[in-house]
């Protein structure tokens, strides 16, 4: 995809690394990590969350400035927001209101197209003059990348649209099945302009300094239209299937009391059988009923996926309690009962 790679040593710009992939790669797991050593320590965020209560940002609660463009994908409708929110970071910088923060991270929500996203950051005179695209990291869950691509437009996009593809949550693929997977991925990029570099991550495992190495050794595209790396990627998705699939729409499934964690894995599996594959993402903080302890835990269960993963709380903020439910559409009024029920 790449611009990002168009500066010269002079360059005083802040570079912004554009984090994304398909609904439960894994980008906020590997991004936490990031945070947490030199590279990324001081790194400013913009975090894009579809639903009005999100779980990113707070998981994200460790970064030392951050923005949340929320209910909305910035891709396409969100992107005023986004632009709203690099401005509103730069100006702030600038008024030393903030941090003098070296580079900024933006996660995107897994639907949106890194393309429009880029882009965004030649939309004004003061973006174009103050940040610059750094690189496009791509992540891809190993246990359904093969599903994801088949059957979603937007996953292709981030793959084609890729500096750096990382492999995620290999410790789910056998040895055996993971290096025909990277066979395959490498057959795909192959075909894409942009020659992405490609890593392998379990557990979020890859580090920040292999991230920056692997951006540096990439080869971009050679153009002289600094705007013709990102059209080449958004290119690849039919804008009628971009449409179709960009119609998705998030639930809150408001939880505010403690329940048995069988029970809602009942409920989860109930709505997994009346939404089949139109459940895109389930996500959320819900308090567990284990024996006589009340566990805070964190829900998680991403497209394909057989069931959800409870994770302890560690976060220790307030937060509405419940689980954020992304669906596409359209829904049948049955599909849309199930939607309404709520865990008393």
């Amino acid at each position: 995809m790449n611009t990002s790679l168009a500066c010269t040593p002079n360059d005083t710009r802040i570079p912004v690394y554009l984090l994304t992939g398909y609904l439960g790669s894994g980008k906020t797991s590997l991004l936490k990590s990031w945070l947490g050593q030199p590279e990324f320590q001081d790194a400013a965020l913009i975090i894009n969350e579809l639903g009005e209560i999100g779980l990113d940002n707070q998981l994200l609660s460790g970064a030392s400035e951050s923005a949340l463009v929320a209910n909305a994908c910035i891709c396409c409708t969100g992107l005023p927001g986004l632009s709203e929110a690099l401005e509103d970071l730069f100006w702030a910088r600038l008024e030393r209101r903030i941090h003098k923060f070296p580079s900024l991270v933006i996660e995107t929500t897994g639907l949106a197209e890194p393309g429009p996203v880029a882009e965004a950051l030649t939309s004004s005179d003061l973006l174009k003059e103050r940040y610059r695209l750094a690189g496009v990291i791509t992540c891809l869950s190993a246990a359904t990348a093969d599903a994801v691509l088949t059957h979603h437009a937007e996953a292709r996009a981030q793959l084609t649209g890729a500096d750096l593809l990382v492999i995620t949550k290999t410790d789910l693929l056998g040895t055996a099945l993971l290096e025909p997977l990277h066979q395959r991925l490498a057959h795909q990029l192959a075909h894409s302009a942009a020659q992405a570099q490609m890593r392998c991550s379990s557990h979020a495992s890859l580090t920040a300094a292999q991230v920056l190495d692997a951006l540096q050794n990439h080869k971009p595209l050679e153009t002289h239209d600094p705007s013709h790396a990102h059209a080449h990627a958004h290119a690849h998705a039919d804008h009628h299937d971009h449409a179709h699939s960009h119609s998705a729409e998030a639930f809150f499934w408001a939880i505010p009391q403690a329940i048995e964690s069988d029970r809602l894995g009942q409920q989860i599996a109930q709505l997994q059988s009346e939404l089949g594959t139109q459940l895109l993402r389930l996500k959320g903080r819900v308090l567990t009923i284990q024996g006589r302890d009340v566990v805070p835990c964190v829900v998680q269960m991403a497209p394909f996926e057989a069931a959800p993963a409870f994770q302890a709380d560690t976060l220790g903020t307030e937060s509405t309690l419940g689980l954020t439910v992304i669906v596409a559409l359209p829904l049948s009024e049955r599909q849309r009962t199930a939607l309404k029920l709520r865990v008393a």
